[in-house]
């Protein structure tokens, strides 16, 4: 039980990169006293679980409605995995979840709980496809209040991060950010490999 817990929550971890993700919210942010800020933690990473919850609930009827295989969406989530793994490597430049326009925009608004920090920052792309898949992996065949688990616990790990971010920027410094970013990335690129594999796996033995 434990096991099949840890290999989905560091994989989601990883997927919402908060060591990655700090930066920009302390730059959002920055005007804001030690208690606005942390509201502004907790609003985004409630709504991003509440996201990613939905996706959970939902997927199995959305894939049906659409037609969509689940070989597919591995594919689909290990391109996108992949890609994010890059731009945390630095060998992409980044601008997948949020565009450079988008950041700027958002650094003037008084509210950035939820657009760009829950989604698409948190609750992106690769995070909603790794739910979508797990929800319908039949070797998994993980229940709803298993998944949710995980997800709500994922972003209590961001919300800390967040929550210490003045004290982690101190600590780490921006390099030491930048280092712990690509160690991550280093490792969601080893998972859209696998998510790859999982998917030709299951095409090939059809």
């Amino acid at each position: 039980m434990l096991h099949h817990f840890l290999s989905l929550f560091f994989p989601l971890v990883i997927i919402m990169d908060p060591v990655g993700n700090l930066p920009l919210f302390l730059a959002m942010t920055r005007e804001l006293n030690v208690r606005q800020q942390t509201r502004v933690a907790a609003v985004a990473c409630l709504s991003a679980g509440l996201i990613l919850a939905f996706f959970g609930l939902t997927g199995d009827r959305l894939l049906r409605f659409f037609g969509i295989t689940l070989p597919a969406f591995q594919l689909a989530g290990g391109v996108i995995f992949f890609i994010y793994a890059l731009q945390m490597l630095g060998l992409l430049p980044a601008g997948m979840k949020s565009s450079a326009a988008e950041e700027e925009e958002s650094l003037h608004k008084t509210n950035v709980a939820l657009v760009p920090l829950a989604t698409p920052l948190l609750a992106g792309p690769g995070a909603i496809t790794a739910v979508l898949v797990w929800q319908q992996d039949p070797q998994r065949q993980i229940p709803f209040a298993h998944l949710s688990l995980v997800v709500g616990a994922a972003c209590l790990t961001v919300f800390a991060a967040f929550w210490a971010g003045r004290w982690l920027r101190r600590v780490l410094g921006l390099g030491g950010i930048g280092v712990v970013t690509r160690l991550t990335g280093l490792l969601l690129a080893v998972l859209a490999m696998q998510f790859m594999v999982d998917g030709l796996r299951e095409i090939l033995g059809r």
